[in-house]
């Protein structure tokens, strides 16, 4: 059999190898617009799981640590066209295009980092289709979102930091003892210091009291650390929780997530509009919250399997052993208080914990 070029590119197209639309199909502005967003979708997510335009487009969008690879994949399985991201908003797209375009040409910037650049470039994109459209083949635009406990998220999150940062900590740790450059390091007391100036901060500046606290905190840490912004890096992932929702929800859906009262009292909630629906759901409940996101998205049932398990990575038992650490100590229990009854721990019951 002789194959032409043009059965090549339709057996090669990367839309997942689908079919040929009918040369008698017209498609509008709008109809070539979506497809184009898709092929981008399609080029920059995860092969694993096959997708098909003419599905139910799901975003699985979250702050990160809180079960979104396990929901992504489960969702997958079943055949829905579930995309995850952790930042969709302008703000946070522009940062990371920074760090593509200044970090060094490593094999992690040119192929994940890029990438997932690139597919959440294409997620707003899809996002804001929705928004002029309203729907594609007569469904809305879905989003699966969560919240988790800002105490245990941060020690979850500093796993996957740790290795990167070690000779950041390495060169503050040296300088706030005055040790020389070649000193021996205790990497256990290097890590709970550093830890415990971070809560120092938090429970000093005090964020709950809103903005106004959450700025403190970044003065004094620039303030205390001006040549280590490892500190104050580090207190950026420490409050992403409390201002998250507003940024990457409220923003870019125009939906407040956080003010429905009945996820504060049975742990989800759901708000629509005219092209998305959002479901919002509580990290510490989930296993038993299953049917409502199996409901939400179509399914009869859903299993969500065990996926990028933090307490399984290299690190993770030093990491938890400095937290508790410090959480032990006043100012740790102060830390935590502060960030469980802010504005966001209120919202979503954690001051309860406190």
């Amino acid at each position: 059999m002789r194959w032409g070029v043009r059965s090549l590119r339709a057996l090669l197209r990367p839309e997942g190898r689908h079919a040929a639309e009918p040369k008698t199909a017209v498609w509008d502005d709008a109809g070539r617009t979506f497809r184009n967003i898709w092929r981008h979708l399609v080029h920059a997510t995860d092969r694993k799981y096959p997708l098909k335009r003419r599905r139910p487009n799901a975003i699985v969008l979250q702050m990160g640590k809180v079960g979104s690879t396990s929901i992504r994949a489960g969702l997958c399985a079943r055949g829905i066209n579930a995309f995850h991201s952790h930042r969709l908003s302008p703000a946070m797209q522009q940062r990371a295009l920074r760090h593509v375009l200044e970090s060094d040409l490593t094999v992690r910037v040119v192929s994940r980092d890029l990438r997932k650049h690139i597919q959440n470039v294409a997620l707003h994109a899809l996002a804001r289709w929705y928004e002029q459209h309203k729907r594609y083949e007569g469904h809305k635009l879905r989003v699966v979102t969560l919240t988790r406990d800002p105490v245990t998220r941060y020690p979850s999150g500093f796993v996957y930091r740790w290795n990167a940062m070690r000779s950041r900590i390495a060169a503050w740790h040296r300088f706030r003892s005055g040790a020389p450059a070649d000193a021996p390091l205790q990497e256990a007391a290097m890590l709970q210091d550093l830890i415990a100036e971070v809560t120092a901060i938090v429970a000093e500046c005090r964020p709950s009291d809103g903005q106004a606290g959450l700025e403190r905190c970044f003065v004094l840490a620039q303030e205390r650390w001006p040549s280590h912004p490892v500190i104050r890096s580090e207190l950026g992932h420490m409050l992403a929780p409390l201002t998250w929702f507003d940024r990457e929800i409220g923003d870019l859906f125009g939906l407040d997530m956080l003010a429905a009262a009945e996820l504060r009292e049975r742990g989800w909630a759901e708000r629509s509009n005219d092209w998305v629906d959002i479901q919002v759901l509580r990290f510490e409940d989930l296993a038993s919250l299953v049917p409502q996101l199996a409901r939400f998205v179509g399914l009869a049932e859903l299993t969500l399997p065990r996926k990028n398990v933090t307490a399984v990575k290299p690190g993770a038992a030093d990491v938890a052993n400095a937290w508790k650490a410090v959480l032990a100590t006043p100012t740790g229990q102060a830390c935590a208080r502060e960030l469980r009854t802010s504005a966001y721990g209120r919202a979503c019951g954690y001051e309860r914990l406190a």
